[in-house]
């Protein structure tokens, strides 16, 4: 009988053993925010390395195929970093028209550069596109991690100030003092390496800037998204849908600060109720046109008076 019993609790083990299962499954899912944040920074980081480091290494004038080689796979990651990039997908999709911007300027600095295809180019002209493309950039990066529309355009307008300031008043006297002639700038990489720097350093320093400046903006002005949509099928406060009418009218005149003004008041998220779905929807749209064309006028006023400012020829290959 002793003998039964100690048996027969090893035959429940074997029993229990046998219905086990010794591969365990895990869900594959999607990386969490923190993964994709830092997945998004070092994309960035190797796409500014490919485009603004490795190309200084080329020999001047640099060679078209290995400039094209090394800006593609810039491009490249900048692209995955948007995609990764943990926001929604209209801010990717932004991010991403910014990133093809860019895209076209390196274009357009890799001929005049390598090629002699756009004939004579000044200086002016060069700094003015490396300016546009580095503005993408940084509208680019406030879209997939700001994404406050005072944020991006106290941005654009601080990097558009600093940038005017440097290509349009620094830079030629700093030239003037290192080459002894325009033609001298071609055989020497010092003079891309100031400018890289530079406009590294700008780049980095207003992404801190608006880092902190968009804590702020989201705690005074916070812009609420999408709400449900309202029993009634209208504007659940009183006024708010003549007030949407005129945002909608001066955004199509052409007064972007009044309409971008409406717009974001409109969008508060305060007690007295929300907006309808599709009120949020007219707030929406009045918030990107405005931002964009807005952010447009002064990256392009800063370019036209960069590339004045500095009408001397670049030496031709």
């Amino acid at each position: 009988m002793s003998g039964q019993v100690a048996e027969h609790p090893r035959a429940q083990r074997q029993s229990t053993w046998s219905r086990d299962e010794v591969w365990r499954s895990w869900p594959l899912a999607w990386a969490d925010r923190a993964s994709r944040s830092l997945l998004l920074v070092a994309l960035a980081l190797g796409g500014l390395l490919a485009c603004y480091g490795l190309t200084l290494l080329l020999h001047r004038p640099p060679s078209l195929t290995p400039s094209v080689t090394l800006r593609s796979i810039g491009v490249l990651l900048l692209v995955l970093a948007a995609l990764v990039a943990p926001a929604s997908r209209g801010y990717r999709v932004g991010a991403l028209y910014c990133i093809v911007l860019f895209a076209a300027a390196q274009a357009v600095i890799v001929l005049m550069q390598s090629t002699s295809l756009l004939g004579a180019t000044t200086y002016g002209a060069l700094d003015a596109v490396e300016f546009c493309a580095g503005a993408a950039l940084v509208v680019g990066w406030c879209l997939v991690r700001m994404r406050h529309p005072l944020t991006i355009l106290i941005v654009a307008l601080g990097y558009a100030t600093a940038g005017a300031a440097f290509f349009g008043r620094a830079l030629p006297a700093l030239r003037a003092r290192l080459f002894s002639n325009p033609w001298q700038e071609t055989a020497t990489t010092l003079d891309e390496l100031i400018v890289r720097a530079v406009m590294l350093v700008l780049v980095l320093g207003l992404v801190l800037l608006a880092w902190w400046l968009d804590g702020w903006m989201r705690a005074l002005l916070p812009v609420a998204n999408v709400a449900e949509p309202h029993g009634s099928g209208r504007a659940s406060r009183t006024g708010e849908g003549q007030r949407l009418r005129s945002a909608v009218i001066t955004m199509l005149v052409g007064l972007d600060p009044i309409a971008l003004t409406v717009a974001i008041s409109a969008k508060q998220p305060i007690a007295r109720g929300r907006l309808s779905a599709d009120d949020d929807w007219w707030a929406s749209i009045v918030l990107v046109v405005a931002t964009a064309r807005m952010t447009l006028v002064v990256v392009a006023i800063a370019a036209a008076v960069i590339w004045l400012s500095d009408p001397v020829y670049r030496a031709q290959l």
